[in-house]
């Protein structure tokens, strides 16, 4: 069992607790009923729950992500420690071998040494070596200087990225409480629901799971027309405008060709000019429709489950475009663009002006993304009423 199992199965053991906070009327829930207005309350509420998890379990692995990164920076950083250890033992070494010598003359002055040679040719080769000694040793002394210098600045270094990964391991034990007490809340509501409710909910998802199926074979067929045309187009006015804004990386021309999610944008381009619903975005559109009915994962072992993140990283992946699997860095690997100028293959960040949920726009005024466990990869209004109550930015590939 891994640590995510571990972390779910503590959620599972926790829901007695929540329920009893149920019970005691301390957490709070809409009451269900099997009447269509009550389900759809329920729904509603579950699925506010789920999100929150599946936040809090983002959260989690930023955090996870950042301290993979402090652990990396802190093994360089002692490897800087040991050598500068290495390279103030080589100093303080030749320093040794000075002291040495002088204590062999026995302290002797070296202008008396001078004085005391009987050959004027031993003197003036004395004066050369002790010149060159002399010289040697302030050498040695600066050496030793600065290797004690480096030694202190890598230390210092090191004793701050020790204290920062601390610090990060804290803020994740932190959001490990929070991802576990709302899977607990989730898993406790369910459980307060009648069998009746249960039933009402399963089958509504089993509706939306059919529909969605329908509608990602209509959307992949459509995204594969496009890959197929944009590619046609390349091949037929290489070098035309049209074909460098489909490989550009910034996209800098026809960004708003098929218009925002609001109008409906499609694969079609208004001007002859999109980058982002053609060629490689169409590749990573397929890759994320082929995904559809797929489950949701909190510990996700892509391709046979999923998380968001990482969906919307492996569909850009199979395009050549690499973006990092966690919410807060993939957010931070896109160019923002205004949501009225939404096209096939841009990603939409969600959750309190953060990123803790990503999905991808397929056109149509749709979207792509692994949800919850309940719902899986699953196709979606892009402004259903959660995505509209907690929409952060949206952003599109640099491709």
């Amino acid at each position: 069992m891994n640590d995510h199992q571990k972390r779910w199965a503590q959620g599972l053991a926790a829901a007695a607790a929540a329920g009893a906070l149920v019970a005691a009327g301390l957490l709070t829930a809409p009451a269900a009923t099997a009447n269509p207005e009550r389900i759809a309350e329920v729904e509603a509420f579950l699925t506010n729950l789920e999100m929150e998890a599946a936040a809090a379990h983002g959260r989690f692995e930023d955090a996870e992500y950042e301290l993979s990164q402090l652990n990396g920076k802190i093994d360089q950083t002692q490897t800087k420690v040991n050598r500068a250890k290495d390279d103030l033992k080589e100093t303080q070494g030749s320093i040794g071998r000075y002291a040495a010598a002088a204590y062999r003359t026995g302290g002797i002055d070296s202008s008396l040494q001078l004085l005391l040679a009987d050959d004027p040719q031993d003197f003036l080769d004395q004066a050369v070596i002790l010149d060159i000694v002399a010289s040697g040793q302030n050498a040695a002394l600066r050496k030793s200087q600065v290797a004690r210098l480096k030694l202190a600045q890598a230390s210092a270094e090191l004793s701050q990225q020790q204290t920062q990964a601390e610090d990060v391991v804290s803020i994740m034990r932190e959001r490990q409480e929070e991802f576990d007490a709302k899977v607990a809340e989730t898993q406790s509501y369910l459980g307060q629901l009648k069998e009746e409710e249960r039933q009402r909910l399963e089958e509504e998802r089993k509706r939306r799971a059919e529909a969605d199926r329908a509608a990602a074979a209509a959307a992949l067929a459509a995204a594969q027309a496009a890959a197929a045309q944009a590619a046609a187009n390349q091949s037929n006015s290489s070098g035309s405008s049209g074909s460098s804004s489909s490989s550009g990386s910034s996209g800098s021309s026809g960004n708003s060709a098929n218009g925002g999610p609001n109008d409906g944008g499609s694969w079609s381009s208004g001007n002859g000019g999109s980058t982002a619903g053609s060629g490689k975005a169409a590749i990573a559109v397929a890759y994320a429709l082929a995904q559809v009915g797929k489950p949701y994962s909190y510990a996700a072992q892509p391709p046979n489950s999923w998380d968001c993140t990482k969906l919307t990283a492996a569909a850009w992946a199979q395009a050549g475009v690499r973006l990092t699997a966690y919410s807060y860095v993939q957010a931070r690997e896109v160019r923002q663009i205004p949501a009225s100028d939404l096209q096939p293959g841009d990603l939409l960040f969600f959750f309190k002006n953060g990123s803790h949920h990503a999905s991808m726009y397929i056109g149509g005024g749709q979207i792509v993304e692994a949800s919850s466990p309940r719902s899986g990869v699953r196709i979606t209004s892009v402004w259903n009423p959660w995505n509209t109550a907690n929409f952060s930015w949206a952003g599109r590939p640099y491709s």
